[in-house]
């Protein structure tokens, strides 16, 4: 089996956390350093985890872990505070909202969480956040928050906005200067776009996610060809691997990565083209 020595999750999920997880953050960063990996990015729907990262950091050397935020209700939704702390405390990505975004809670008829994973604790209802005024227009808000972003090596990246809203968000950050721009998850079925959408994406100068957790059996919304077909026309350069684990049904997020290089490899990809993906775009956009 092929290793993911050097290998680079920039979107995995640990507890604690509002849903089921299969590992803590302790248990992530320990696992990760046992298969060589070079770092993580934990992703928390419910608050930043810039602090919880620097705590594994402290007890688990030897494997670089990095916080994010995620701006759904929790943390206020599209609040430029948030995001101006969390960037100054070492966030590596800014997330548009995910269980909050409007787009969400239509696709799971007005649930927060996801009928694939059900939230542990009680969650409010929510009313849902976009990114659009009622005339259609970017709310002034989204460009304070491009512009808090740009220029300090934070990502800037999509969330569970509609392909609409990302669409607009990619061009107004492009337009703006932002360096690093991620698209989150387009072949996973919540915010799915079409390959061509994607290249257009890339072209404006976005990165896009690859995820294993679109090939799993109760969220699969693409196939393995389909997918390795989207990575060779977007470019190898421009696609980042991450498994999105975490769900306590799957395997480990380390295993997980560890199977998603062997299925990428069994579908016809070289080592060097995984390589590209799993190790030198994450620590491009990271600054690593």
């Amino acid at each position: 089996m092929l290793g993911i020595k050097g290998a680079i999750d920039i979107h995995v999920h640990s507890s604690p956390s509002i849903f089921p997880r299969s590992v803590d953050d302790f248990e992530l960063a320990e696992q990760a350093r046992a298969a060589g990996m070079r770092a993580i990015v934990l992703k928390a729907h419910e608050e930043s985890t810039v602090s919880r990262a620097k705590i594994v950091t402290k007890f688990v050397p030897g494997i670089e872990v990095y916080g994010s935020l995620v701006l759904n209700e929790y943390v206020g939704g599209l609040n430029p505070y948030a995001v101006d702390m969390a960037i100054q405390q070492g966030a590596k990505i800014i997330w548009m909202p995910t269980g909050s975004a409007k787009h969400h809670l239509d696709y799971y008829g007005g649930k927060s969480d996801y009928k694939e994973q059900k939230s542990s604790i009680r969650l409010l209802p929510q009313k849902g956040i976009t990114i659009f005024s009622d005339d259609g227009q970017v709310l002034p808000v989204v460009y304070e928050i491009v512009d808090l972003i740009k220029g300090t090596g934070a990502v800037l990246a999509t969330g569970h906005l509609s392909p609409r809203e990302t669409k607009a968000l990619v061009q107004i950050a492009s337009e703006r200067g932002v360096e690093k721009i991620l698209v989150a998850h387009p072949d996973l079925k919540i915010n799915k776009m079409e390959l061509s959408l994607q290249l257009e994406l890339v072209q404006l100068g976005a990165y896009v996610e690859k995820s294993m957790l679109t090939l799993m059996p109760n969220w699969q919304s693409i196939q393995p060809d389909e997918l390795v077909y989207g990575m060779r026309k977007l470019g190898f350069d421009r696609c980042v691997l991450q498994t999105d684990f975490g769900q306590v049904n799957h395997p480990t997020p380390t295993e997980g990565y560890s199977q998603f290089v062997q299925l990428l490899f069994d579908h016809g990809l070289t080592e060097e083209e995984i390589r590209k993906m799993a190790c030198e775009v994450p620590a491009e956009l990271l600054s690593l």
